[in-house]
């Protein structure tokens, strides 16, 4: 479960940077740019994609994503110590 977090994380991550390619690194042909309506639409995509999973951190975390805030996340409380595995 801890993965799929990490996974999830990444991610978002990803979605969340903000980055533009320069000039250089693209061939003159084709120039690659971050367009945030772009960005909108993968994550509005995404959203509908699990609206139906029933997974409500995830939920979460795309509409916060795409209304440009942190996501609202009720975690559960681990464990103190290790006896407690």
């Amino acid at each position: 479960m801890a993965l799929l977090w990490e996974n999830l994380a990444t991610q978002l991550d990803r979605v969340r940077a903000t980055s533009t390619v320069s000039q250089s690194s693209v061939s003159t042909t084709t120039a690659v740019v971050d367009d945030p309506s772009d960005r909108r639409r993968r994550l509005e995509a995404a959203l509908e994609a699990i609206k139906d999973s029933g997974n409500a951190m995830m939920i979460e975390s795309l509409k916060a994503a795409i209304e440009g805030r942190q996501a609202n996340l009720n975690l559960p409380e681990l464990p103190d110590g290790i006896a407690k595995f």
